[in-house]
């Protein structure tokens, strides 16, 4: 079985070396790094590194995860001879046993599989759970958040699901060659990885959820989101997904969530900043502005 690690890293050093660490003590055929232009001593520690089988990509600008791992899923299809991709990013790592775990995996017919992720505590890792159902309308959005079990996976068994995160995600060959394009750059940070799998979950692939397959997300699950600039990305690329053919949720759900989140900025950030971020946020999704605003 032929195989490649996709990471892509951005001002995280400390997490790369612990990923990295992880990921050369399993069998990959190559590792290729992605560095998001890093402004931190990323690229001169990577310049150090010696194992041949990494392949280090630094870009001109932050082109966030999305831009990364579509730049990396090209690169590979195009330049590298193997079967299997696997994604994460730089503050994740994947478990000793990943690699044996997927090739005794029956692949049937999946092209596509996803891992369960955990944070280091052991606890799963809300961010990083795919739909089994995808609560599209604004009924299934309720029901969603009064109890999730029909929208989510078994942590404990193989199960189809509609979407994966980038973290964990692992994608045959064919589907990086034929569909790599298809990934978002203009998602900068949030939805990248939900609107591409959906898009391929549309296109008639199977995704396969096995919770063998397992990586750790070195994360902060509980940081307040509402207190910083991250809510502009939040709230700007969940009204984006008005746009696209094959989105996730229905406009009025879109706009429900999007309502859900400027309250819980203004009760949880408590920050005027904050909120001139989400209230920009809103404006830039109706205006379908998505350049990245950090470049």
């Amino acid at each position: 079985m032929k195989s490649v690690a996709l990471i892509v890293t951005y001002n995280r050093l400390s997490k790369l070396k612990n990923c990295l660490k992880a990921t050369l003590l399993l069998s990959f055929d190559n590792v290729v790094i992605i560095n998001n232009a890093s402004l931190d001593d990323t690229a001169q520690w990577l310049s150090e590194q010696k194992d041949p089988r990494l392949h280090v990509i630094t870009m001109k600008q932050n082109l966030g995860g999305a831009g990364g791992f579509k730049y990396g899923a090209q690169y590979i299809s195009k330049n590298l001879d193997t079967e299997w991709i696997f994604f994460y990013d730089d503050d994740a790592y994947p478990s000793a046993n990943l690699l044996n775990q997927f090739e005794h995996i029956e692949k049937k017919d999946y092209q596509i599989f996803c891992s369960k992720v955990l944070l280091p505590s052991g606890k799963i890792c809300k961010m990083n759970i795919p739909y089994k159902k995808i609560p599209y309308s604004t009924y299934e959005t309720f029901l969603y958040s009064i109890n999730n079990n029909k929208f989510l996976p078994n942590f404990n068994k193989q199960e189809n699901v509609k979407t994966f995160s980038f973290v964990g995600a692992i994608l045959h060959q064919d589907i990086i060659r034929h569909y790599a394009d298809h990934i978002d750059e203009k998602l900068f940070l949030y939805f990248d990885d939900l609107l591409f799998s959906y898009y391929l979950t549309k296109s008639g692939y199977q995704i396969l959820f096995d919770p063998n397959l397992l990586f750790i997300h070195d994360t902060i699950i509980d940081t307040n989101i509402y207190q910083n600039k991250k809510i502009y990305y939040l709230i700007r690329n969940l009204l984006s997904l008005r746009q696209y053919q094959y989105s996730p949720f229905s406009k009025s759900t879109i706009y429900l969530r999007a309502m859900y989140i400027l309250i819980l900025c203004i009760v949880k950030g408590r920050n005027i900043h904050s909120i001139i971020h989400a209230l920009k946020g809103i404006k830039d999704g109706f205006l379908c502005k998505n350049e990245n605003v950090d470049k």
